[in-house]
């Protein structure tokens, strides 16, 4: 049992070091925000084994929305080996249901080993469905990080003009 009270504590300390490595990033928080916004959008794409596309993605968003581009990078790991054949599972319902393309799909068996078997049109089915996916989970984070970044920011304020008045 405590090994797995310090997976779960190892965990928390992993999220929230690189929640603090973006919330004291020095730009404006719209920037930040954006590119965390940057970083869900290019990590709601499918992660091709070999291929840095996420990353790519979130790097190339950050770059034409002039935001952060080490938040981009940190925010693409949404998608990461927890969550894939969730997402997985997501963008091929969202894109099969859009696409009239025709490719058999079983999530209760499939497995990231399995992503080359499914071929260009699954592969197809899946960036479709990324993109329609990244939309909306883009915008929310975007407003999610502002909140936070800018209450983070608010509060060390507060505890910078506590300690002048101790002084």
């Amino acid at each position: 049992m405590p090994k797995e009270v310090s997976r779960y504590a190892r965990l928390k300390r992993f999220i929230r070091l690189y929640y603090l490595k973006v919330v004291r990033l020095n730009a404006s928080p719209h920037q930040v925000a954006m590119g965390v916004a940057s970083g869900v959008f290019g990590g709601c794409f499918p992660v091709i084994p070999g291929l840095p596309l996420q990353t790519v993605i979130a790097v190339i968003a950050a770059f034409v929305t002039r935001s952060s581009k080490v938040a981009a990078i940190v925010a693409t790991w949404i998608s990461n080996p927890l969550n894939w054949l969730l997402f997985y599972y997501i963008q091929f319902k969202i894109g099969s249901f859009l696409l009239p393309i025709d490719v058999k799909f079983d999530p209760a068996t499939w497995q990231v080993s399995d992503f080359m078997a499914i071929g260009w049109q699954g592969v197809t089915i899946l960036m479709f469905g990324g993109f329609i996916l990244a939309i909306p989970m883009s915008i929310a984070s975007y407003f999610i990080a502002l909140f936070f970044i800018r209450r983070h920011r608010k509060r060390k304020a507060l505890r910078m003009l506590a300690r002048r008045k101790k002084l």
